[in-house]
């Protein structure tokens, strides 16, 4: 990144080779998000609750590939009275993805979200589980654990156990489904108006690759036979997405599944990245592109353990 370059500048210059239409994928991170929220069907009807927004608010639209996922032209639904009730939960439309793509998987289940807070994923998959079955929601930092709990005390969510704990050293813990939706450098949030503006180096995607791997192997060995695993980040960088699955599958005991998502554009997973391969298998993950679906960018990888 030269000293002119904007971070959107350098994003552009790094993976547009990646996408399959430059032009519309410069545009498009150039431009703002519509804010989107998902409804709380633990704190209502859904009917009820769009319909004493929509009296205020008739820009809402639904989100065609997720039927409890909505829009909204309006920016300040974080101080409406549905959101303080908890009757409706802001969230980016593609950190929706992961329980969606597993959602056979969700209710009655056993559930450990690895690395939970705020709470985005895990309140949403109370919600699918309608408050049934058990989550333990982890996370290593304190400072984060504040906020998850009031997100599940606000939503009414009563089927989640909360841990403090480097997941890595987690103890052994048998689940129906792991979600490790790891830290990452964040690119793919850039059209956010608080998106990332420090300036990225090769050694920090490694640092984040490196901590990222660490999280999955984890996840992979403590899992029992038949299980399933879900990896996702909001990053463009092949270094901490397909580089490691590449390295967990070729490590552990898992096998890449199919994902798809009616409604949703997604595209496969790359098997190359400057002078790295990664394995054909590794084309089974998939990758949210900001031009494709007018979203954030994402990751997903479904892992089943053999």
């Amino acid at each position: 990144m030269t000293k002119t370059q904007t971070v959107k500048e350098r994003i552009v210059e790094r993976y547009s080779r990646l996408s399959d239409d430059s032009r519309k994928f410069s545009n498009i991170i150039n431009k703002p998000l519509k804010q989107s929220f998902r409804v709380n069907i633990i704190k209502g009807e859904k009917e009820d609750i769009l319909r004493q927004m929509m009296l205020y608010d008739s820009s809402i639209k639904k989100v065609p590939w997720c039927e409890n996922a909505f829009e909204s032209d309006l920016t300040n639904l974080g101080s409406s009275i549905h959101h303080f009730s908890g009757q409706i939960y802001i969230q980016e439309l593609t950190s929706m993805i992961p329980p969606l793509i597993v959602r056979d998987l969700i209710k009655k289940n056993k559930i450990l979200d690895c690395c939970a807070a705020p709470g985005s994923k895990t309140t949403q998959i109370a919600d699918m589980m309608e408050n049934k079955g058990h989550i333990i929601a982890n996370d290593a930092r304190h400072g984060r654990i504040k906020s998850l709990r009031g997100n599940l005390d606000r939503l009414g969510i009563t089927n989640t156990t909360v841990t403090l704990r480097d997941f890595k050293s987690f103890p052994n813990t048998k689940a129906d489904l792991y979600f490790v939706d790891a830290p990452c450098s964040s690119e793919g949030t850039i059209r956010k108006k608080n998106a990332v503006t420090r300036k990225w180096k090769d050694y920090d995607y490694e640092r984040f690759s490196r901590m990222q791997k660490g999280l999955l192997k984890k996840a992979c060995e403590m899992a029992p036979k038949g299980s399933t695993i879900v990896y996702s980040t909001c990053t463009f960088a092949p270094e901490e997405n397909e580089n490691v699955i590449n390295e967990i599958i070729n490590e552990e005991n898992v096998k890449l599944q199919n994902i798809n998502l009616n409604g949703l554009k997604m595209k496969k997973g790359i098997t190359s990245w400057k002078q790295n391969d990664y394995d054909k298998d590794v084309e089974k993950c998939r990758r949210i592109w900001p031009h494709h679906n007018n979203t954030d960018a994402f990751f997903l990888a479904r892992m089943e353990k053999c």
